[in-house]
């Protein structure tokens, strides 16, 4: 677990408008992130900064995998809601099929009840299992 020093860091960090600083802390929230810390990383995913968003997603994906995969759709959803084109976080969204080929299961359940943009996202995730 990052320690809450660290934690303040990497979050203060991350909303820096250096973007040296910034990239920095998306890097150090990936590389130090563990289990522990996925309620922190979800918490992440509800931030009004997109890179912060994208940034708490790569540690998601290959910590949590398809059972964070609600949240991680909700925030993914909200960037092209703002804008974003999500190619970031786009790819870590494929680290799920690629690190959890087992969670296919988990995916189709979730494309059983899924609606709107969230079908459409699980659809096109499926295609990677």
């Amino acid at each position: 677990m990052i320690d809450s020093q660290t934690w303040i860091e990497i979050t203060r960090d991350l909303a820096s408008k250096d973007v040296d600083i910034a990239v920095a802390a998306c890097e150090a929230l990936h590389a130090l992130a563990d289990q522990d810390d996925v309620p922190r990383l979800l918490g992440l995913l509800a931030d009004p900064d997109f890179f912060i968003r994208e940034a708490a997603a790569w540690p998601l994906t290959e910590l949590a995998g398809a059972d964070a995969l609600p949240q991680l759709l909700i925030a993914f959803q909200r960037g092209y809601d703002e804008g974003h084109d999500n190619d970031g976080f786009s790819t870590a969204l494929l680290q799920i099929p690629a690190l959890f080929p087992e969670s296919k299961t988990q995916v189709a359940k979730l494309l059983d009840t899924a609606e709107g943009s969230q079908r459409e996202h699980l659809i096109w995730l499926m295609d990677f299992y």
